[in-house]
């Protein structure tokens, strides 16, 4: 993949964190439970991206498949965007966005 697209990529990725992070800062509808967790994904799918990224960099090999990590992530991710479906379709959409771009990136 050029390196053009795999930034403009990270660039997108985290776009819609941030979008991802004011939607869950303005809603109060949802529990303080869903919203630490769904912060920690923030900042853990932030954390991945970067390691995939340096590895990249440094021409690392990848790991076969995926990591435990990085499953359990799009995991969780895919649960709360199903929940959240009908009550906060706004952060439904932009969690589906963000595992979009995250299976474009091979995370």
């Amino acid at each position: 993949m050029p390196s053009s697209e795999k930034a403009n990529q990270r660039n997108e990725l985290k776009t819609r964190l941030e979008e991802l992070h004011n939607q869950l800062i303005k809603s109060s509808h949802i529990s303080a439970a869903d919203r630490d967790m769904l912060g920690k994904m923030v900042v853990g799918v932030l954390q991945l991206e970067d390691v995939r990224s340096k590895q990249v960099q440094q021409d690392a090999p990848e790991a076969a498949g995926d990591t435990i990590g990085d499953q359990g992530l799009r995991d969780t991710l895919e649960q709360k965007s199903l929940e959240y479906e009908a009550q906060h379709p706004k952060l439904a959409f932009t969690l589906r966005q963000i595992l979009d771009i995250l299976a474009r990136m091979g995370i």
